[in-house]
């Protein structure tokens, strides 16, 4: 005599199926927050790369920092995307390179962000190429100058839609709108610092004028 077979009943199915949902479910936000996650830690990683550039370009110009589209120009020199790319790529590129594309589809942007044709997503604090007239006396256009490396902010994640490679910190505390995107790794953006090292912090942290903190301005930072 032939034994019954065995076998799930459709409602034992359909219960089966509802789990597998609800525990999928469960885990997609899980999941997505830990892809957010890895993408904001490559940021960190550009950014770090950027600035350990940075460095190496002052050791080799005289302490002297690359300057933004702000002032370059006006002094002959190339931007500071430009200037340190042969730190980050084989050789200096320049815009028609093939190579360029790649350092902007990679270093110069923030994996959070959508691809778009000849933009990056970090800029330079443009106060370290500022002239004496734009500050009132002191200027910090080489790194030995900065007074407190470790708390001056060097290169931030700056807005979508800006063709612009550098902030006007300056102008914020006469009534400039920061051009930080403050909120893109939720609720942090990431930055890096005049010493090299990178961190992910609230806007707040680096620019309160209730609370007397500028440290982009490298004489007030703390």
């Amino acid at each position: 005599m032939k034994k019954p077979l065995s076998g799930f009943s459709l409602i034992e199915l359909l219960v089966v199926i509802a789990i597998i949902a609800i525990l999928a479910g469960m885990l997609m936000p899980t999941l997505a927050g830990a892809q957010r996650k890895a993408k904001s830690i490559q940021c960190l990683g550009n950014l770090r790369q950027i600035s350990l550039a940075t460095v190496m370009y002052a050791e080799d110009n005289g302490g002297c920092l690359p300057r933004s589209t702000h002032s370059a120009g006006a002094y002959g020199q190339s931007p500071w995307g430009y200037a340190i790319s042969g730190y980050l790529s084989r050789q200096t590129l320049a815009p028609s390179d093939p190579m360029w594309t790649n350092l902007l589809r990679s270093i110069y942007r923030c994996p959070l962000e959508q691809a778009r044709t000849n933009e990056w997503s970090y800029g330079k604090n443009v106060y370290p190429e500022l002239s004496p007239s734009e500050t009132g006396g002191p200027t910090w256009t080489r790194l030995e100058q900065i007074p407190r490396p470790t708390a001056t902010i060097l290169y931030a994640e700056k807005m979508g839609g800006s063709m612009a490679d550098h902030f006007m910190a300056n102008f914020w505390s006469e009534g400039g709108q920061p051009e930080v995107d403050q909120n893109r790794h939720r609720p942090k953006s990431n930055y890096a610092l005049c010493d090299s090292h990178v961190e992910s912090l609230e806007f707040k942290r680096t620019y309160d004028p209730e609370r007397n903190i500028d440290n982009w301005n490298p004489a007030t930072a703390r």
